[in-house]
């Protein structure tokens, strides 16, 4: 799967979150990100994310960025 933009990758992140079943609480502790930051990702706010931000959804996601 090729990500070619913020937008996308924002997308594919905010599905696999979803699919995880974690609660955005437990999801903000282990991420260290606040819960209003969290929601940005599910309504798809890319532009509002930080790439730390980024970053971190994705390593507590198992997503690796170097694979999309």
């Amino acid at each position: 799967m090729a990500i070619e933009s913020a937008p996308e990758l924002v997308k594919v992140l905010a599905k696999k979150f979803r699919r995880s079943g974690t609660k955005p609480h437990k999801f903000a502790e282990v991420t260290g990100i606040g819960e209003d930051r969290l929601e940005l990702l599910q309504t798809g706010a890319w532009e509002d994310l930080t790439i730390r931000e980024i970053v971190a959804i994705s390593e507590s996601l198992d997503v690796d960025l170097t694979d999309l």
